[in-house]
């Protein structure tokens, strides 16, 4: 075993800290060579001195990446709107990691971002992802997403992870990078050569109704679907469904387009999921909360648990086919998920266990998660994104 993982809820959030760290460390067989911590609670900036104070004591120059956000995961337990602390360690490497602060600036050339180097990008895939996480409110991936790939078609460079997501959306987000506590920004690693990612993708949603083609937009607003008023088709879709999807199409409509055109048919998973905000009688469009083009597929959706948790038990049912030992895992799980969503707790961070007993865990429940499909890097919604770490062979 080359990790151990720690997970503790406390009034204080430096005491949460103080206390996963030694669950975890209670189980680690030899000395620390790499931390990820995620902590959960109110008003944490006030806390950030407390909280790197404890990680100077406990973990001394040891490396560090992490974030704050509105509840945590861990092994077999996902902490929900709580005070909270959440610690992976990863034992003695013969090489470390490489942990680095990313921005989002603008230059007299336009918006770019700065942190990452061309050997960073290569280690990157080398270990098959950059493990990002970023302040929704000051860092833009999508931004960091065209910097890594100015040419379409090139294989990507798989940026993993998710945005924080604070329980008050006033209060500043922490990111933990090395010695600095930050709140804007973002927080990147990537592995060193003995380690790679191995990562799924889970939908929390299933389609309804047939894909259909943009044929009009203004804005966020998409006014003509298959050359008719796109309210008017929604409305045909709706009395169309089962009376089941209509109550799931009521209580939360989304919206999937195609992650890629080139192809003849589109099914689950074939998405990238978007809500609908709302609609708009005067124009007969629907309003949506990203950048749709005219000629896009696109398909409605409904979040739906039983879907999601058909999705993700076949996604960890294949890894755990493969026959490759998983040291550690990290799961970026959507807050729209949890309880939110499920009627079990836990549900998520039970499944990987489930899959996987006794894995060490650490993650958050994010604001955004951050994977590749189609070879295309993406920002997704209602997904959980687990990302396994894997000794590499040699």
């Amino acid at each position: 075993m080359i990790a151990s993982s720690g997970v503790a809820e406390h009034a204080s959030v430096h005491m949460a800290v103080r206390n996963a760290f030694r669950n975890a460390s209670d189980h680690l067989r030899s000395p620390v060579s790499c931390l990820f911590l995620f902590v959960s609670g109110e008003n944490l900036d006030s806390h950030s001195t407390a909280i790197r104070s404890v990680l100077d004591e406990l973990a001394p120059s040891v490396p560090v990446f992490g974030c704050s956000a509105e509840s945590v995961v861990g092994r077999g337990r996902e902490i929900e709107g709580q005070t909270a602390a959440s610690v992976l360690l990863i034992g003695e490497l013969s090489q470390l990691p490489t942990i680095f602060p990313l921005e989002c600036l603008k230059t007299p050339d336009g918006p770019t971002v700065v942190g990452f180097t061309d050997e960073i990008i290569e280690r990157a895939r080398a270990c098959n992802g950059m493990l990002v996480a970023g302040c929704p409110l000051s860092f833009s991936v999508d931004m960091l997403i065209e910097a890594l790939e100015p040419e379409r078609g090139t294989d990507v460079v798989p940026i993993l992870g998710g945005y924080c997501s604070s329980q008050n959306w006033e209060s500043a987000n922490l990111l933990f990078c090395n010695d600095q506590v930050m709140n804007r920004g973002a927080v990147g690693m990537v592995l060193p050569p003995e380690l790679h990612w191995q990562t799924i993708v889970s939908q929390g949603c299933s389609p309804i109704g047939d894909p259909m083609i943009i044929t009009a937009l203004d804005g966020n607003t998409i006014l003509g679907l298959g050359g008719k008023p796109a309210l008017t088709m929604l409305r045909e879709m709706f009395h169309k469904l089962a009376s089941h999807e209509r109550e799931m199409a009521i209580d939360a409509l989304l919206i999937g387009r195609a992650i890629t055109e080139y192809s003849d048919t589109f099914s689950h998973g074939d998405f990238l999921i978007r809500n609908v905000q709302g609609i708009d009688s005067d124009l007969n469009g629907v309003v949506v909360t990203d950048r749709f083009q005219v000629g896009q597929t696109v398909r409605f959706h409904v979040r739906d648990a039983q879907g999601a948790d058909a999705d993700l038990m076949n996604l960890l049912s294949r890894v755990s086919r493969g026959g490759i030992e998983n040291q550690a895992g990290l799961l970026f799980s959507c807050n729209g998920r949890g309880h939110r969503m499920f009627s079990q707790p836990n549900h998520d961070a039970l499944a990987i266990d489930k899959y996987f007993p006794g894995l060490p865990l650490a993650g958050i429940f994010a604001a955004g998660e951050f994977a590749p499909l189609a070879n295309r890097n993406l920002t997704h919604g209602f997904t959980a994104v687990a990302a396994f770490l894997r000794e590499t062979d040699r």
